[in-house]
This record gives structure tokens, C-alpha cells and sequence, in this order.
């Protein structure tokens, strides 16, 4: 689980650089916001899918493209990282020492996970002061918004979510310099930027690390800043009665400089006026790009095609080999991509290589699913699963590893390094909160006994025959895990403590 994690959010990061670095060197400079704010709002979300979605065998046919036939007709499926984890890093410590690669892991995802939490709670905290913040001072309503009025003479105007705040020096403006604020202002509520900039915060915490996401973050909100000038530049060309590719935006400069002011604490709304002031007053006065320069964003086709390409040569995590012991080899169906190839078993000793094989229920050949192998190996609902073969035989401290290694043909091998461990036998065997029910008669109910090897099918029939009882209650028939019942180490002994509850 921790390599799939480490793994994908090293592939979404390298897919953010890559959309970011195509942004800051083909569709900067352009003027077609509304384009640029799609581009920037797309990259920022197929960024985070597209590590989640792999082509079986697209690394093979990249190799050698007459491979291709062989994948005819496998449709997009979600990646190994979805799936339950079959990682080196879950891996038990043997006895020759701790497992250094897993304990690394295991402080990298750690201090990963810390650090989130501190974003988290950053944002949350924002969040909540500009709430406080609108709720305590007094409000007009203006109809698509709202005006804060806030108390404080040096803030600059600014917007969150459907809020306008604006200080007393925003009152002294002229009425049309307040008219222009407040259709500014109006355009971030109407286009629900704030929204966006939700996004990337929540980007934010995720990807703490990686710098394309406030590189994206900023040129997202200056696009919403030129969409905003934009608008007030028509809306103002329109009233009086200019064309608007002709209009002076000179007086709404003026007001730009006027009102110019340090960035808020608040990394979620928009400044009306801030130090990227004066390229927003050049975005302004530059003519209109040209329509040809459109077709740059057809180069976002080869970008996407080339992250997912090299996302999916990734597809799995890369293991070492696993010895070729116990491989079926009455296989009829020939290997192909996306299929099982070997599957070898280790350091078993109750069951043999092919009856491990003949419980997992899956041979070299079958399409490879992760998940499906995990059910086959531990959680069968009807007890077919390989530990429930070893636990119902007393190896109650019994773990199986699995490993699967990606071949370059497109194959998964499987290895299975198996733990047997001790068996364990039953000790004291109690059952609590049965008043009207002798616990003598309650026990000899139940198949359970002490001196006898631990089995999970009894233990679990145990339960079923309490809940059968009808002077219980069956939802609450349970196992007590107390300290009592832990496997007394030195002995092998494992006490069981039932616990009931009348009706």
C-alpha cells in the first residue's frame, strides 16, 4: 500500500510539472482567458486521474508494436493502484533482521502524512476566518452578492465565495469607480472562481510537495483577474456605446493603481488590486491574439497523450524476481498481456505448492487482477480463501506475501512467500453476560474446546450458534479482545472470550 501511494503521487506530480511546463511556454501569453482557465482547471484534474488509469500491456506494444493484436479489445481499466496493495513494503520482518526498505516507507509516508494534516488544517482555518469574517460585520445585499462592510480603513476589496468585502476606503471611491469595483468584484462571484481556488487548495494538501500546483494556483487566479478586467473593460466599452476592441482603459488603470495594496493572509480570494497589478493593466492595452494562435491548444493532445503514455509504462511497482518453485504446469491458456504468468509459492510446509495453487483458484493464463487475487488469498466469504485453510487448522499466527512482478511481455508473475508460524491451541474459553443462561451449558453448545488446535470456521460457528440461541441478541454476539486473548507467545495458548447480550 505504501509504494502505491508513494508511486502514485509521484506519477500525478510528474503529470502537474508536465501541464505546467506546456502552460508557462505555449498559452501564457494568449488572451483567450476563458480557454486558459479550462486548460489550467483540466490539467489540474486529469493530472490527478490519469496515474489512476492504465493500458494492460501498453509498455509491451510500445516495445514491440506487434504485440498489438495480442491486446485487441482490453478496454481502459483502473490501475494496480486501486487495488489492494501487492507491495514489498507490506511485507513482514523476517527473522534475519527489520525490513529497512519497508521501515523507510514507512517514515516517508509519515512525514507525507503530517505535513497534509498541516495543509488541512491551514485551509480549514483560512476557511473559517472568512466566514467568521463575513458573519460578524454587516452586510448589504446587492442580489448575485453580497457586501461585507468591513471595518478597517487599510484592506484592499476582495472576494470569497458569493462575498464582496470592502473597507471604508472603498466608500469614499467615486460612483463610478465604485461601480467598477463592484462589477470586478461581481465577475468572480458570477463565474464561481472561488470555487477554483477551493480546488487548488484541496490540490494543495495532496501534493504539498510538488511546486506545479501553486505555479497553477497563481495563473489560475490572474486568469480570473483578466476575465474580471475583461468584463468590466466591455460592460464599460457597452454603456457608452463603444466598440469594445476600441475602448480606453485608462480610468479603470488609474483605479487600479489607486486602490493597489499588498496580497491579503487569505489564499482563497481575490484581491481586487495587488502587486501583479501592472501586468493586468498590460493584459489590458494588448490587442487581441490572434485567432490562429488558438491552434496552440490542439498541442494539448500529443501533452496528455504523452503523460498517460508514460504513466502507463509505469503501471505497477517493479519487484525483484520470484523464484520459479511450484508453478503450474498443466496450464492450457497461453500468457498474453494483462494475464497471470508464473506463480510459485515459498517456505510452505502444511500445504503443498499445488494445493496452495488449487485453493488460490487461479492458473497462469487468467487475466491478472490484483483484488481478485488479495479475495482468493484472505477474504473468501465462503472460507475458501488459503488462510482460512491454514487458520481453521490451528495456524493462527499464519501471513502470506504476495509479490507480483510485471514481465516485459505484459505478464504478472505471482510469488507468495508464506509464514506458517506456530499452531495454536485453544486455553480458557469464557462466555460474559449470559444471566439467565448457565455458561456449563452454554459451552457445551458450542463446538469450541479447550486443549483443541485453534480453527476460525469453529469460532465463527461458535458465534452463529449463540445468535441461534434466541435468548440473545444476534447482532451482538461478539469476541471480547481484551488483553486476555492474545496468544500467550511462550505457551501458543490463545484464550477466547465470548461476550453475549439477553434480550
Amino acid at each position: 500500500m505504501l509504494t502505491s501511494l508513494l508511486l502514485y503521487l509521484a506519477e500525478a506530480s510528474f503529470c502537474l510539472a508536465i501541464f505546467a511546463l506546456a502552460y508557462r511556454l505555449l498559452l501564457a501569453g494568449l488572451t483567450y482567458f476563458a480557454w486558459n482557465r479550462a486548460y489550467l482547471l483540466g490539467a489540474l484534474a486529469v493530472s490527478v486521474v490519469i496515474p489512476l488509469v492504465a493500458f494492460p500491456g501498453l509498455a509491451a506494444w510500445l516495445a514491440n508494436p506487434a504485440a498489438a493484436p495480442a491486446m485487441a479489445g482490453l478496454p481502459l481499466r483502473l490501475g494496480w493502484q486501486l487495488n489492494a496493495p501487492l507491495a514489498h513494503a507490506a511485507a513482514a520482518p523476517t527473522a534475519s533482521g527489520p525490513d529497512w526498505v519497508a521501515l523507510f516507507l514507512v517514515g516517508a509516508v509519515s512525514i507525507y502524512a503530517l505535513e497534509a494534516l498541516y495543509k488541512l488544517a491551514m485551509a480549514v482555518r483560512n476557511v473559517r476566518a472568512l466566514r467568521q469574517l463575513a458573519r460578524q460585520n454587516p452586510q448589504t445585499d446587492a442580489g448575485t452578492f453580497a457586501i461585507v462592510h468591513l471595518p478597517t480603513p487599510g484592506l484592499p476589496a476582495f472576494s470569497f465565495g458569493r462575498y464582496v468585502f470592502l473597507s471604508p476606503l472603498h466608500e469614499a471611491l467615486s460612483p463610478a469607480e465604485r461601480e467598477q469595483l463592484l462589477l470586478h468584484e461581481q465577475v468572480h462571484v458570477r463565474q464561481r472562481h472561488t470555487l477554483d481556488l477551493l480546488l487548488v487548495e484541496a490540490l494543495g494538501v495532496v501534493f504539498w510537495f510538488n511546486a506545479a500546483v501553486p505555479y497553477l494556483g497563481r495563473q489560475l487566479k490572474v486568469v480570473h483577474e483578466y476575465l474580471a478586467d475583461a468584463a468590466v473593460a466591455r460592460t464599460q466599452a457597452s454603456l457608452a456605446g463603444y466598440d469594445p476592441a476600441g475602448y480606453d482603459p485608462t480610468r479603470y488603470g488609474e483605479l487600479l493603481i489607486k486602490l493597489a495594496a499588498q496580497q491579503l493572509p487569505f489564499a482563497l480570494v481575490h484581491a481586487f488590486a495587488h502587486k501583479q497589478i501592472f501586468l493586468r493593466i498590460q493584459m489590458l492595452t494588448q490587442p487581441t491574439s490572434s485567432p490562429m494562435k488558438k491552434l496552440r491548444f490542439l498541442l494539448i493532445v500529443p501533452v496528455f497523450a504523452f503523460t498517460w503514455a508514460a504513466t502507463a509504462c509505469v503501471g505497477s511497482p517493479a519487484t525483484e524476481p520470484a523464484a520459479p518453485a511450484g508453478t503450474p504446469a498443466n496450464s492450457s491458456v497461453a500468457p498474453a498481456a494483462g494475464r497471470i504468468g508464473r506463480i510459485s509459492w515459498q517456505g510452505n510446509t502444511y500445504l503443498s505448492a499445488a494445493e496452495l495453487s488449487q485453493a488460490l483458484g487461479l492458473k497462469s493464463g487468467d487475466a491478472y487482477d490484483s483484488a481478485t487475487v488479495v479475495r482468493r488469498l484472505s477474504f473468501d466469504p465462503k472460507g475458501g480463501d488459503i488462510t482460512s485453510r491454514y487458520m481453521d487448522h490451528g495456524y493462527l499466527f499464519f501471513s502470506a506475501t504476495p509479490k507480483a512482478t510485471r514481465q516485459p511481455d505484459g505478464t504478472t508473475d505471482l510469488a507468495f512467500n508464506i509464514s506458517e508460524g506456530r499452531k495454536a491451541q485453544l486455553g480458557h474459553i469464557t462466555i460474559t453476560g449470559n444471566t439467565n443462561t448457565p455458561t456449563a451449558a452454554l459451552l457445551r453448545l458450542i463446538p469450541l474446546r479447550s486443549g483443541e488446535d485453534f480453527s476460525r470456521a469453529k469460532l465463527m460457528e461458535t458465534q452463529r450458534i449463540l445468535a441461534q440461541q434466541g435468548q440473545f441478541d444476534p447482532n451482538k454476539v461478539g469476541i471480547n479482545p481484551s488483553p486476555e486473548m492474545r496468544p500467550n507467545e511462550a505457551t501458543d495458548l490463545v484464550n477466547i472470550a465470548l461476550v453475549v447480550v439477553e434480550k
